[in-house]
């Protein structure tokens, strides 16, 4: 990074510290009648600096590629919200915000100082409640919308490429949404449309409905079942054999079952014990570059447990997941390689290692996650995690095709040998005020033999420290 924007980038975190840590006020909030408008701002910076980026596997392709980086992000989101008033506790409401974007020198994808500035909130919606048991929800326009853990449909923006900020990825909102909720105590049940925001070089026209129901409560978790088709995209999907077999409109078509639970304190004489089970099952036709209709079958799932050891010291939280994405075998006619469709909601739920992330994207994958949290005080927390990834099917697609290679039965994709990365990562947390919130974190992701099997030209460790500090006021 230049020096310039490096300095740009410490004066925005020292903005943002200064700001931030004066006295908490509340957002500016202005009344008339039944009438009620809130603004507000949330703006953070970061910076990332890294050693052996993409583990040195772009040297073949990209032979110029500088493995050691650092870059700076930065993300400035002015909001107003609004309410008004209705008769027999009703409401309208809405929300209005713009988000802009700016990165600081070359990120992991080599996109240099890209930035916008576009419009992320604008919905309005209605609700309220009748029959005293029972309440509705019905809203529409650019909102955010995660279903269930985050598992299938959570990040409703792309970032990177044009648009900046693609370690940060503080887009969120999806570009257009139609969402009805009906329910009543701790059960709801809602239907929804969504179109994703997507970069111009990511597009895919993807338009996704469906329906879930959920059983809900704050003190002890949830649990819920969806359906959700995909009734267009032009979203291709690899092949069997190399990135030159693309299957043109691969997602189009798709349907999925989705279910998760995932619970605190539910089980009897185990006190601070949770559970989390999840899946996703997959079905569509797939047409094959040379025509040929096969069925796609791919199915995914994660266990988890979980124990909050609240008299020990530190009070430390012990977390272990265990997931499965399926990969397409090479040798059936088949498709079982499992779309991850819109995956995230975070490092502790769908994004597997801070590096990792970047690379795996939740299809033909087997993941290992054991996590530690640990409080030295309200204000500063701790957490280690450990990720192991491996590829659920050898010679068969990771990514899009990457990793293309001549073995003795021709062109191959994939890897030959199941072990892809571990990943350590060691973050902590300082909360300075209800406004300001600072993390510093190190990730070191060491590469399996699959990816060092695939890389002729030698791998490297990839280490990333970063710094983030974000207010909200």
């Amino acid at each position: 990074m230049k020096l310039r924007q490096l300095v740009v980038l410490c004066c925005a975190c020292q903005l943002t510290l200064a700001v931030a840590q004066q006295s908490p006020a509340p957002a500016l909030e202005w009344k008339s009648g039944d009438l009620t408008l809130r603004g507000g701002v949330d703006a953070h910076a970061a910076y990332y600096s890294m050693s052996g980026a993409w583990w040195n596997l772009a040297a073949s392709a990209a032979p110029t590629y500088n493995t050691d980086r650092s870059f700076g992000e930065l993300w400035l989101h002015p909001k107003l919200n609004g309410r008004y008033d209705l008769a027999a506790e009703r409401q309208l409401y809405g929300a209005l915000s713009m988000g802009l974007t700016k990165t600081l020198g070359a990120d992991a994808f080599d996109n240099r100082n890209k930035g916008a500035v576009r419009l992320e909130n604008a919905h309005i919606g209605i609700r309220g409640k009748f029959d005293k048991a029972w309440y509705y929800d019905f809203s529409a326009g650019r909102q955010p919308f995660t279903l269930g853990t985050g598992m299938l449909l959570a990040a409703g923006s792309s970032n990177g490429t044009s648009w900046g900020a693609a370690a940060s990825t503080p887009r969120k909102a999806w570009e257009q949404t139609v969402i009805a909720r009906l329910g009543s105590d701790a059960f709801s049940g809602q239907l929804f449309y969504l179109e994703p925001a997507e970069t111009p070089e990511t597009r895919t026209n993807t338009r996704l409905h469906g329906a879930s129901l959920e059983w809900a409560k704050n003190e002890n978790g949830k649990a819920g079942l969806a359906w959700l088709e995909v009734p267009k995209s032009t979203a291709v999907y690899p092949g069997n054999l190399a990135p030159l077999v693309f299957i043109e409109n691969g997602r189009a078509g798709l349907k999925t079952w989705h279910g998760w639970l995932d619970l605190n304190d539910v089980v009897p004489g185990l006190k601070n014990v949770g559970l989390r089970a999840e899946f996703a099952v997959q079905r569509n036709d797939i047409k094959r570059a040379n025509g040929r209709i096969d069925p796609m079958k791919a199915n995914a799932w994660l266990l988890g447990a979980s124990y909050w050891a609240q008299t020990l010291p530190f009070a430390p939280r012990f977390s272990y997941h265990r997931a499965r994405f399926s990969g397409d075998k090479p040798d059936t006619q088949t498709y079982e390689r499992f779309d991850p469709l819109f995956w995230g909601n975070g490092l502790n739920n769908w994004w597997f290692g801070a590096n990792g992330s970047y690379a795996w994207i939740n299809s033909n994958l087997q993941v290992q996650r054991f996590i530690i949290d640990a409080y030295a005080s309200a204000r500063d927390i701790l957490q280690f995690q450990y990720v192991r990834t491996s590829a659920d099917e050898l010679n068969s697609a990771i990514q899009y095709g990457q990793g293309a290679r001549f073995g003795p039965q021709g062109l191959l994709v994939g890897v030959p040998k199941r072990e892809l990365s571990d990943e350590y990562y060691l973050q902590y947390v300082r909360v300075f005020s209800s406004a300001l919130t600072g993390v510093i974190f190190v990730s070191h992701n060491t590469p399996g033999a699959g990816l060092k099997a695939v890389a002729p030209q030698g791998v490297r460790n990839w280490t990333t420290l970063g710094f983030l500090f974000s207010a909200s006021f």
